[in-house]
């Protein structure tokens, strides 16, 4: 039993989790998309409604490295360009990801087209948006262990009886999502906090297979009935400007957000699908941020469920390079993020960072609107005789 027992310790975890995962499909074993800690960052892949938000073209990309020391891990790359039509209330995109994972280098490539349309009111504006992508993954079966090659004594020593089917699959998908996003005022008190900007959204991520049972999707290397496991997610947050702060030269504001993934075959079912709930607070002053994220299958961590504080820094900066002032649109965004284990996998498994960037390529006779701040920006909005206008793009979301 105990050569047994070692003969399996030599054999990567991730090798075992996917081999299960491939031979398994009744028994609710399905892939579960990458996750950014920086989602905001990343806002094309969170909700395909958000496409298009800044004026004129903006590329941005993504490196997400994620427990590198157990079996190599997972190595993340997400990169999109966007632009928008204001005249039409129109944003376009263009979405990029690759993701491999583990020793058997399984690889996940997705190119896909985003499409989102703004309906603008006087203080809040409703989008909507959808992502139609084609992904196709594959695997090295070369590297993958078999129960058959085990020896009690010897470990990986016998040749598999196993036989491939296919090593490669592709599939076509289809996201949707909706956003609501909102500037007012937020009473605390007696006394109220001006140009609030707030927003909720919600996606629905491999929109075939939450809307129909029957849809049949080819996310099985075995050629066997299965489908991709649906997800959605709810997110929120607020940029609340500290008006006291003022008189001191510098800018601040608070900014609470959450996010909740849940993935799985049964809608809205949070014992039965994957849940993870992400939720924290960034600080900004001037320029620069900093963020503490909580993220947990549950509020309060427990010692069987992998939870992990996030650190957040970033900041952004105009064209030149100098820090945006007050006539001047922010163009280079950056961030960089560390995520802290502190149970379930534990902190031997290593760390996660992930970088992020953005930059934006204006043209002239951008359209002014009030910062977080209150400072004058240049931004997208429009206006018509109602006073309706699209919300322009704020510094931070």
């Amino acid at each position: 039993m105990i050569h047994t027992l070692h003969a399996f310790s030599k054999t990567p975890i991730y090798v075992l989790a996917i081999w299960l995962a491939l031979l398994l499909p009744g028994l609710s074993a399905w892939s579960q998309d990458p996750s950014f800690s920086q989602f905001y960052a990343n806002r094309v892949y969170l909700n395909p409604a958000f496409s298009g938000l800044d004026g004129g073209v903006a590329v941005s990309g993504a490196a997400r490295l994620q427990w590198l020391a157990v079996d190599k891990g997972f190595k993340t790359y997400n990169a999109a360009v966007e632009t928008q039509l204001p005249f039409w209330r129109v944003g376009l995109g263009l979405h990029l990801l690759h993701n491999q994972e583990g020793h058997a280098a399984l690889n996940t490539t997705q190119a896909g087209v985003t499409f989102s349309y703004t309906i603008p009111g006087e203080k809040n504006n409703l989008h909507f948006g959808f992502e139609g992508r084609v992904t196709q993954k594959s695997i090295d079966w070369s590297k993958l262990v078999f129960s058959d090659q085990l020896d009690p004594v010897y470990g990986v020593v016998n040749p598999t009886a196993a036989t491939p089917v296919m090593d490669q699959i592709t599939f076509g998908d289809l996201d949707f999502g909706i956003v609501w996003r909102n500037e007012g005022q937020l009473k605390l008190g007696r006394r109220g906090v001006r140009q609030v900007r707030s927003h909720l959204g919600m996606s629905f991520h491999h929109l075939p297979h939450l809307v129909s049972k029957s849809a049949q999707g080819n996310d099985s290397f075995l050629n066997t009935d299965s489908k991709v496991a649906p997800r959605t997610t709810i997110h929120g947050g607020m940029i609340i400007p500290m008006k006291f702060y003022d008189g001191t030269g510098k800018r601040l504001a608070l900014s609470p957000n959450f996010k909740l993934d849940m993935q799985g075959y049964s809608f809205m079912n949070f014992k039965e699908n994957v849940t993870v709930g992400t939720f924290g607070l960034y600080g900004l002053v001037s320029n620069f941020y900093l963020g503490v994220f909580y993220q947990n299958k549950f509020g309060a961590p427990h010692p069987i469920h992998t939870d992990a504080i996030i650190l957040t820094f970033g900041g952004y900066t105009n064209g030149s390079g100098r820090a945006a002032n007050s006539s001047q649109q922010p163009r280079l965004f950056f961030g960089i993020s560390a995520d802290m284990n502190t149970t379930g996998v534990g902190p031997a498994a290593g760390s996660v960072v992930e970088a992020t960037f953005r930059y934006i390529f204006t043209g002239d006779g951008g359209l002014r609107g009030s910062g977080p701040n209150g400072s004058k920006r240049s931004r997208m909005h429009h206006r018509n005789r109602s006073n309706k206008r699209v919300l322009d793009c704020k510094d931070f979301f």
